[in-house]
Parts: C-alpha cells; sequence; structure tokens
C-alpha cells in the first residue's frame, strides 16, 4: 500500500514538471534588451555652456610713438576760444614694436585749445594757438595721452576793416584835417589836410586789421607720444 502511494507521489510531480517546461521555454524566448533612448532630447533642459571669452591683452606704445591725424572741424580765432575742445581722426595703423596694431585707424583723439590769438596787426607775423591732447578713444575706451604736436599747418586770415579799423580812419581824417589848417592856414590848407589824413588813417587801419588763426578742417597733424600708452585689446 506505501509503495502505492510513493508511485503514485512520483508520477503527480513528473505530470507537474512536464506541464511547467513550456512556460519555461516561452520565457528563455523573450527579449530582455532595454529599449533605446531616444537621442533627439537631452536628459536635462539647461542650456548648453556658452564658451569661455578670450582673455583681453595690453598693448603698449613706447615715448615717442608718432600718430598721424587730421582735424575733424574747422577752427578760427574769430569764432572759438581757449577751453574749447575739438577731435581728430586717428589717419592710419599706429603699430607697437612687434607690429601689432594698438591704435587703429580712424579712433578718435580729443582735444583742447588752450590758446588762441589773432594776429592784432601787421607787425606781428602771426597769431597764437596751442592745443592740449588729452585722450584718445579706442574700441570704445577712452584713454588719457600725454602728447604733444608736432605739425599742424594753419592759415592768415583777414577780416577786413571793422569797426575797430573805420574808428581809426576817422582818427586819421580828424588829424589830418587839424594839420592842414596848422599848415595850410586857410580853408583849403584844411580840406587837403583832411583827404591826406583820411589817406593816412586808411593805411593804420590796413597796418593794424586783426588777422585770424584758421586750421581748416582736415588738416593732417602729427602727434608724437611724450610717455608710454597702454590700450586694452580685446
Amino acid at each position: 500500500m506505501r509503495r502505492t502511494i510513493l508511485a503514485g507521489l512520483a508520477a503527480i510531480g513528473v505530470f507537474a514538471c512536464s506541464k511547467g517546461t513550456p512556460q519555461s521555454t516561452a520565457d528563455s524566448t523573450r527579449s530582455v534588451e532595454l529599449a533605446t533612448a531616444d537621442s533627439l532630447y537631452r536628459l536635462n533642459d539647461r542650456p548648453p555652456a556658452s564658451p569661455a571669452p578670450s582673455p583681453s591683452r595690453n598693448l603698449t606704445l613706447g615715448s615717442g610713438t608718432r600718430i598721424d591725424a587730421t582735424t575733424q572741424r574747422t577752427i578760427s580765432s574769430r569764432h572759438d576760444k581757449a577751453g574749447e575742445t575739438f577731435t581728430a581722426s586717428v589717419a592710419s595703423d599706429v603699430k607697437d614694436q612687434r607690429g601689432r596694431v594698438v591704435i587703429p585707424a580712424g579712433s578718435t583723439l580729443n582735444l583742447t585749445i588752450t590758446e588762441l590769438q589773432p594776429a592784432n596787426d601787421k607787425g606781428k607775423a602771426d597769431g597764437r594757438i596751442t592745443i592740449l591732447v588729452s585722450s584718445i578713444s579706442v574700441g570704445g575706451q577712452t584713454y588719457p595721452v600725454s602728447a604733444g604736436i608736432t605739425s599742424m599747418a594753419h592759415t592768415l586770415k583777414g577780416r577786413g576793416v571793422g569797426a575797430t579799423e573805420v574808428e581809426k580812419t576817422a582818427a586819421g581824417v580828424v588829424i589830418g584835417g587839424v594839420a592842414g589848417r596848422i599848415i595850410g592856414g586857410n580853408t583849403k590848407g584844411t580840406i587837403i589836410g583832411a583827404v591826406v589824413g583820411g589817406a593816412a588813417g586808411a593805411v593804420v587801419a590796413d597796418q593794424t586789421a586783426n588777422r585770424d588763426v584758421v586750421v581748416a578742417a582736415g588738416t593732417p597733424m602729427v602727434i608724437a607720444l611724450n610717455g608710454p600708452l597702454t590700450v586694452s585689446n580685446r
């Protein structure tokens, strides 16, 4: 009886194992490969890091460096005066000893008129004009400059006979009339003296007429650095 029970249990175990085999086979054919990630989408929403800005470098021009420029407006002792400012445009690239451009053409020089006087009479060979180089603007940055102007052409322009000169002419007429009366002793002498005196007064007016110092727009100018100039070049 006992053997019969054991045999029955064994048969049940074999049937159960054979029934579970298809399930095992099915499991062995299942794909376990993970789905590939969609490469079109980032794993986070942070923007990519921007590239680091290139480091700036300082370039230096030595003392005595020449800067060629041109004035951007007309200067005249008739209209301008000391204390007024004007600008000049750098005419060509200014390079350091290694050939690197420190001040590109088109940069702006800022200048101040410190003295401006006309030639008040023909006894004076010339008027006076003195210019201070205040600073230079390069790439949006302004740098103080120690420099002097070694060349800048100017002309003298006569004003003609103005109110002051008319007064001088009238004074000459009066003086001539008085002299005529003294010399001639009669009316005719007075008239002649007045004519001579008027001519003399005109000569005085011509000799004392003001002549203005004029620097025309576009006039070339040469500037020399009195000391080193360092410019940031990005």
